[in-house]
């Protein structure tokens, strides 16, 4: 948190614009590169078992913030009016963010291209960069010690 240097694309692309943008850049990774042989069957499980995780963590995030009525969106973090530290905020401070991923890796995963990994991690330091990072400028300057109570106590991702 010590650099406090605003940078113009701080919060200001949608999470879901820069996981479609990452799912794109996934599938232009594959035509490059190519995939590995998987049974379709192992492809559809792992897709759906990992993109069910995601929207099951996602949607936890969303609903302890409707629970609090403080807002989820993403790109005016200014209109969060409660700091959440309960439910799956017991485990990660960014489950919206954690889901996100696990859809990009269920997708990768379908697609069977461990190339895409290296989208995921592409998609981890946009979004640890400029969307976590302000939002955590914004929670210290508004909450304070509770904000650092919290992360001392949970993780960034997992």
């Amino acid at each position: 948190m010590s650099d406090i240097r605003i940078h113009p694309l701080d919060t200001r692309i949608p999470p879901v614009v820069v996981l479609l943008l990452h799912l794109i850049l996934s599938w232009g990774l594959v035509q490059l590169f190519g995939v590995v042989e998987l049974s379709e069957t192992i492809r559809l499980c792992g897709a759906f078992l990992l993109s069910s995780v995601g929207v099951g963590v996602a949607l936890a995030g969303v609903i302890a913030f409707r629970r609090h009525k403080t807002s989820v969106d993403p790109v005016h973090i200014s209109k969060a009016s409660t700091l959440v530290t309960s439910g799956i905020y017991r485990i990660t401070r960014n489950p919206m963010y954690v889901g996100f991923l696990c859809l990009l890796l269920a997708f990768n995963w379908y697609l069977a291209a461990p190339v895409g990994t290296l989208a995921a991690l592409s998609f981890i330091g946009y979004i640890t960069r400029f969307q976590i990072k302000p939002e955590e400028r914004f929670l210290l300057n508004s909450y304070g010690q509770a904000y650092r109570d919290f992360l001392a106590t949970t993780r960034r991702w997992l």
